[in-house]
């Protein structure tokens, strides 16, 4: 692989594009007999390993050639999933798969699954492992979303959850050290970690040094994600994530009717799920729910009902959904059924149907579809759509009936700021805002700071959702006008919790350059601890979007989104609302490796939040 690095050296800057470099591809596999041609990331791993024996030197023209694109790090972010060993399950849903080398629900040949069971489920050795291909294919790890996955995270013992963490930060701590001394493989995919190399490195001594040392090192975790299930969201359960720096819980509740939950021996109740989401608000969790269309003894009807539901019912009302259609994989009971014929998995059409029913009139817009369809491989589904690109398709196919429907996409676009009202003025717009009550669960008061939005020009999304509107997916061509305008919206609605609302910094069309959460409490449903109890707003998320930079640096004049303020912006807004209901202090439920980043907004540590007083 080093031999075309070197023959790219040896080119001519100008002559150094893509036709030149398949063709060195094309002539290496031609010589060696290759099957395939080399990826990008075998040769960028030949580039560092050549810098490394300082046998050339950095040329970013030749770096940016073989850059992968960086879709993964344009949410302003980095995500980075870990799988937890395989372990007792309460569950027994029959269309969960059971491998006994995995995690339960989890299929090994799935990607993450993969590079987890490679690694022995260690967690130092995935997050290693993770890092160093984001960073081979030059994606900035300086703010890390780190994801626990496996659905049940609670049932393990404490003390394996204790390390575990710790090891995720000792990981993301220690990281440069590692990638220093690596040898690195053109082959294993997935093993470049040994026991040798890691034995090398000093770690923490134990979870709280590591959570302190994570606060300030070059590789930090922003955002921690766990997965769990409703009967298992207890005031215990909740304080002692916290300890670990948990920001976002993921929970699987599949349906909103009963009888189909006891058909599919979930295990809980919708009464379950309504209650565990409510106790996530009390602590300013952000979280996403799993919903599974197509079950066994559900419906059309059923599955149109549940999300609608989700967004009426003042208990749900989620700040992210994953969309999972039901499939049937080999050793489930549910592939049993299917075989006796008492099983009927949902037609492509039929998936599709519902998406579009969703996405059109559903879908808030301060809600986040983090997946549409689960990554499993095609080979592993017996039953069901195996279509692996249907969200892709969909979206081609949604944004084509929105061309030749003008009156059908204005309809759409005017579900963004639904009955909003203009102010030219922040001090009006707060004003009017503390006067208007919200007493339908489902209605959202929406207040627009700055300029007439358009509601009539196409744009390039399909749903209403933070994922489809970020700023990166905006096209040049969307825009023909000379200056474009950002405004601040204020989107009001109630929830179980209190009142709650989503701020955001958004352009004309609707397009999101960052927003925070703000969850004004009733006193009714404060936990009684310090930095929750009375008089205490929270801030359940803030997010900036933009293509991730590092950390350290500057703010320039021309620097990207992430630096132009917009999240201090945002959480003044929130701090004015929640001064305004005469809340005493404002308390943000951060991410261990953004602390600092609040501590210049005159926040304090206070338990395992971030505090400041209203005045």
């Amino acid at each position: 692989m080093e031999k075309i690095i070197l023959q790219l050296f040896k080119a001519k800057a100008k002559d150094r594009d893509l036709d030149l470099l398949t063709q060195f591809k094309r002539d290496f596999s031609k010589i060696n007999k290759l099957p395939d041609l080399p990826s990008n990331i075998q040769l960028l791993q030949a580039y560092y390993m050549l810098l490394k024996a300082k046998k050339i030197v950095k040329t970013p023209q030749i770096e940016q050639l073989l850059k992968k694109k960086g879709m993964r790090s344009q949410s302003g972010i980095v995500s980075v999933q870990v799988l937890t060993k395989p372990f007792y399950c309460p569950g027994k849903c029959i269309f969960c798969p059971n491998d006994p080398t995995m995690p339960k629900s989890y299929i090994k040949s799935e990607p993450g699954a993969m590079r987890a069971l490679m690694n022995k489920f260690d967690p130092i050795k995935q997050v290693y492992n993770r890092l160093l291909s984001l960073t081979l294919t030059w994606h900035e790890t300086d703010k890390i979303e780190l994801i626990v996955l496996w659905g049940t995270w609670d049932v393990y013992p404490k003390d394996y959850k204790i390390k575990f963490i710790k090891e995720l930060y000792d990981a993301c701590n220690t990281f440069d050290e590692y990638f220093a001394n690596i040898e690195m493989s053109a082959t294993q995919k997935y093993a470049h970690t040994t026991i040798d190399d890691t034995k090398k490195i000093k770690y923490s001594k134990d979870l709280k040094q590591a959570l302190k040392k994570n606060e300030t090192t070059a590789h930090r975790i922003i955002g921690l994600t766990i997965e769990t299930r409703p009967e298992y969201v207890t005031d215990i359960n909740c304080q002692f994530r916290r300890e670990f720096g948990v920001t976002r819980v993921e929970m699987g509740i599949q349906s909103l009717d009963d009888k189909v939950l006891d058909m599919n021996k979930r295990g809980h109740s919708v009464q379950q799920s309504r209650n565990a989401c409510h106790k996530l608000r009390q602590y300013g969790f952000k979280f996403a729910l799993h919903v599974m269309p197509g079950l066994y003894g559900s419906s059309y009807a059923k599955d149109l009902k549940t999300f609608k539901d989700l967004y009426s019912d003042p208990f749900f009302k989620p700040d992210e959904i994953k969309f999972y259609p039901t499939s049937v994989i080999p050793d489930t009971e549910l592939f049993e059924l299917y075989k006796q014929g008492k099983y009927k998995p949902l037609e492509t059409e039929d998936i599709k149907k519902l998406i579009r029913e969703v996405f059109f009139e559903v879908i808030p817009p301060y809600t986040r579809i983090k997946r549409l369809i689960r990554d499993i491989p095609a080979n592993e589904i017996v039953a069901w759509s195996t279509v692996t690109n249907l969200s892709q398709l969909m979206h081609t196919q949604l944004l084509k009936e929105q061309k030749i429907k003008p009156w059908a996409r204005k309809k759409f676009y005017q579900r963004l700021y639904w009955k909003y009202t203009l102010y030219v003025s922040l001090q009006k717009a707060l004003k009017d805002e503390l006067a208007k009550i919200v007493e339908k669960s489902d209605e959202i008061h929406t207040y627009l700071i700055g300029s007439q939005p358009d509601v009539k020009s196409f744009r390039n999304y399909v749903s209403l959702d933070t994922r489809s509107r970020e700023i990166r997916n905006k096209l040049k061509t969307e825009n023909s006008k000379e200056k474009s305008f950002v405004n601040m919206v204020i989107r009001k609605y109630l929830s179980s919790g209190g009142v709650e609302y989503f701020i955001s910094c958004e352009d004309e069309m609707g397009f999101l350059y960052g927003f925070t959460r703000l969850l004004l409490i009733d006193q009714k449903n404060i936990i009684n601890i310090p930095w929750l109890g009375k008089s205490t707003a929270l801030i359940r998320e803030l997010h900036v979007y933009g293509q991730v930079e590092w950390l350290e640096k500057k703010v320039k004049k021309n620097s990207k989104v992430q630096h132009k303020w917009f999240g201090k912006q945002l959480m003044e807004l929130a701090e004015a609302i929640a001064h305004q209901h005469k809340y005493k202090k404002l308390s943000v439920i951060s991410g261990i490796g953004v602390k600092e980043y609040y501590k210049r907004l005159w926040y304090k540590s206070e338990g395992t939040y971030v505090v400041k007083k209203l005045v």
